[in-house]
């Protein structure tokens, strides 16, 4: 069955141990252990079927690690664990990440604390989301993170949450309170695409079902087309997947969809090969970009974004679409504005 494997082993660091969330998943996992410390460094010497459950010293909110030159979307990423099991083979995390095991930050009370704090901030960020150093809700069944999360931001109409996933696990969010302050977004692609490069991935029809289901519970709707990819018929494999989301989602509880071009670090070009053999993303025209990733070849992403763009258009025209880091030339080509340094964020920021 797919949408991501749940890990076979538990570590808990020992300073942990007495929480809740630990007894939790001691109960849960028989053959869990303790450790007296789980420091970073030792992730990568964990398994790849481990859950780490440790404490986490650094900031829980970080700003969206956006690089200059490119048009970044603003968001402040709560941070609340590392890794995935999903398996796509085109996952930037295999680039970053040293290790294959599941993290999970297990002081959850601090981390709320601090998104608590920056919420009551005057002026501060609007939009927050979870799922950038792994999936929002692969783990949520263990973890009720994205529940606690849900409850916080139900109280601060100033602001909003995004949970992103490939997944399908959105039963612990029907029955929630949310007034209308969580996003939840799901990643999608061509059928093509999901069905070859996202193996471990929810099948893309289970996450459309699911988009359908959190729009009837009252939540807006995300969908984000990242990557998209070039591949033999990608025009009518794209259509069918714009066609299916309008088709389940009314186009006025969308909140945005997003569109970025595949793009990967160089060490993936060695990495994608031996991890997933039968995948032929890195074989196509790329260059090395300003940002230290290959790209597509310009005219080969603005291509690529026209074609989404205008069967979004025919579908939904008022639904809000942006470019997730791309460049200021790039977004002239296909929108015919720049929105400038700080402009998308501005755009994203007034459909809070």
């Amino acid at each position: 069955m797919r949408g991501g494997y749940l890990p076979k082993d538990l570590v808990v660091e020992a300073a942990l141990e007495k929480t809740p969330l630990a007894r939790s998943l001691l109960d849960r996992f028989p053959s869990g252990r303790v450790a007296a410390s789980i420091p970073p460094a030792d992730y990568a010497k964990y398994p790849a079927d481990t859950l780490i459950l440790t404490r986490h010293t650094g900031r829980f909110i970080k700003p969206c690690p956006g690089t200059k030159g490119y048009r970044c979307c603003g968001l402040m990423i709560i941070h609340f664990g590392l890794g995935c099991t999903l398996g796509c083979a085109y996952c930037i995390l295999q680039g970053y990440l040293d290790t294959q095991a599941l993290v999970i930050f297990g002081n959850m009370d601090e981390a709320l604390s601090q998104v608590r704090r920056r919420l009551e901030t005057p002026g501060g960020p609007k939009r927050y989301c979870t799922g950038e150093f792994t999936d929002s809700l692969l783990l949520e069944d263990l973890t009720g993170w994205s529940v606690r999360l849900v409850h916080l931001f139900a109280a601060y109409p100033q602001a909003l949450l995004e949970l992103k996933t490939k997944t399908d696990r959105i039963e612990a969010l029907l029955d929630l309170d949310h007034r209308g302050r969580t996003v939840v977004s799901f990643s999608v692609n061509a059928p093509g695409i999901s069905a070859r490069e996202e193996a471990e991935a929810t099948p893309l029809e289970k996450r459309i079902a699911a988009a359908a289901r959190a729009a009837q519970a009252g939540y807006r709707i995300g969908f984000h087309f990242d990557p998209l990819i070039r591949h033999p018929g990608f025009e009518a494999g794209y259509a069918r997947t714009v066609a299916d989301l309008f088709a389940a989602v009314p186009a006025e509880q969308m909140a945005w969809i997003s569109l970025g071009a595949f793009r990967f670090l160089p060490s993936l070009a060695r990495i994608i090969p031996e991890r997933h053999p039968g995948s032929r993303i890195t074989y196509d025209e790329f260059v090395l970009a300003p940002d230290g990733k290959y790209r597509y070849l310009r005219p080969l992403r603005v291509e690529m974004y026209r074609t989404v763009l205008g069967l979004i258009r025919q579908a939904g025209p008022d639904v809000p679409v942006y470019l997730c880091m791309e460049s200021r030339r790039v977004w002239q080509e296909v929108f015919g504005y720049d929105p400038g340094p700080g402009g998308l964020a501005r755009m994203l920021d007034a459909r809070v």
